[in-house]
C-alpha cells in the first residue's frame, strides 16, 4: 500500500501526470481564440456577406449561408444573446471601414432554422476516426436545485454524435439526435459525413453491433470496438472474431495497446472541450435550431483546434 492508503498499481496511475511541450504556440493560440478578427475577417465581409444567384426563382438571399454562420460563431464564442451579435457586428463593420448591412435578431433566428453550416476540412489521406456521444441540456431546472431536490419531470436533453479525426483532431462528423436513440443507430450516418478513406474507427461497446461492422467493411475500414461482456463468436470468418480471440489470448489492456483503441479518449476530449468552451446546455427551442446551434459550436470548435492544440507527454507514473 502507499502512504495515502491506495494500492500500488492505484498510486502509480494517481502520480501519472502529463507535460506540455508545446507552451508558447498553445499560449499564442489560446491568446488568438480571444481576437474577434479571428472570427470576423474583413476580406471575408467584402467578397462573402451577400448570398449569391442560385439559378432558381426568386432573387438571392440577402446574407449568405457563411455570414449567418460567422454571426452565430460570434454568438457562441462570446456567449452572446443575437441583439449584442446585432451591435458587436455594426460596430466591427463601422471600425473596418465597410459599409454593409447587419441582419436582425429575426432574421438570424429565423435563419438558423435551416441553415446549411459549412463542413469541416478536406482530409488528405485516409483517416482514423473515434466515436462517441455525450448530452446537452435544452431546458430544466439549474444544477443546483437537482443536486438540492432532485430532478424533475421538465429536464430535457439532446444527444450529440461525434466523429474525431485521430491525427487532426478536428470533429469530422456530427449527428444530434433525441437521448432514446442509440449510438449504434447513428454510426452509419456519422460515416457517410465522411468523404474519401477510412483507415479504421474506434468506438466504446455500444457500436459493437452487426449493422456497424457492416458499415465499416463497406467502407473498407476496420472497426475496433471491445466486445460486448459475454459475447460468443459470430460466422467464421467475421472480424469481430478477432477481437475475441486476441482479448482471450493477450488480454483486454494488451488488445487496446496493440488497436490503438486508447485513442478513444480524443473523443472523450472532444466532448469535454465542447462542454466547456460553449457550455452544457441549448437555449433554443425547435430541434432544427438546436441542430445548428451544436453545428455552429462544433465549427467553432474546430477553428480553434487548427489555430493549435496542446501538445501533452506523460512523466511519471505507468502509461497503462
Amino acid at each position: 500500500m502507499s502512504k495515502h492508503g491506495l494500492p500500488e498499481s492505484q498510486a502509480a496511475k494517481a502520480k501519472a501526470k502529463c507535460r506540455v511541450t508545446n507552451w508558447p504556440d498553445d499560449d499564442r493560440a489560446r491568446v488568438r481564440r480571444g481576437d474577434v478578427m479571428v472570427w470576423f475577417e474583413e476580406d471575408f465581409l467584402r467578397h462573402h456577406w451577400h448570398g449569391k444567384a442560385t439559378g432558381h426563382r426568386g432573387k438571392p438571399l440577402k446574407y449568405s449561408d457563411i455570414a449567418i454562420q460567422t454571426l452565430l460563431m460570434l454568438k457562441a464564442v462570446f456567449g452572446l444573446p443575437y441583439h449584442s451579435v446585432e451591435g458587436l457586428a455594426g460596430s466591427l463593420m463601422r471600425l473596418m471601414g465597410v459599409a454593409l448591412p447587419v441582419p436582425d435578431p429575426t432574421q438570424m433566428s429565423r435563419r438558423a432554422k435551416r441553415l446549411a453550416v459549412i463542413p469541416r476540412r478536406e482530409r488528405p489521406g485516409p483517416v482514423y476516426w473515434v466515436v462517441d456521444s455525450t448530452g446537452l441540456k435544452i431546458h430544466g431546472e439549474g444544477e443546483w436545485k437537482v443536486r438540492q431536490q432532485g430532478a424533475g419531470k421538465r429536464r430535457t436533453w439532446r444527444k450529440v454524435h461525434l466523429a474525431v479525426d485521430g491525427h487532426a483532431k478536428d470533429v469530422i462528423g456530427m449527428e444530434v439526435t433525441a437521448v432514446e436513440w442509440a449510438d449504434g443507430e447513428v454510426f452509419e450516418g456519422l460515416v457517410e459525413q465522411v468523404e474519401g478513406p477510412i483507415e479504421q474507427i474506434a468506438g466504446d461497446g455500444a457500436y459493437d453491433t452487426r449493422r456497424a461492422y457492416e458499415v465499416a467493411v463497406s467502407r473498407e475500414a476496420r472497426l475496433v470496438v471491445p466486445p460486448r461482456d459475454n459475447a460468443v463468436p459470430w460466422e467464421d470468418g467475421h472480424p469481430r472474431n478477432d477481437a475475441l480471440r486476441q482479448i482471450a489470448e493477450q488480454g483486454m489492456a494488451a488488445w487496446k495497446k496493440t488497436t490503438g483503441y486508447h485513442c478513444r479518449s480524443l473523443a472523450e476530449n472532444a466532448m469535454y472541450r465542447l462542454k466547456q468552451l460553449f457550455d452544457g446546455s441549448l437555449a433554443s427551442r425547435l430541434f432544427e435550431t438546436q441542430v445548428t446551434d451544436v453545428h455552429v459550436r462544433i465549427a467553432a470548435m474546430n477553428l480553434m483546434t487548427y489555430l493549435g492544440m496542446p501538445i501533452s507527454v506523460r512523466v511519471g507514473g505507468t502509461s497503462s
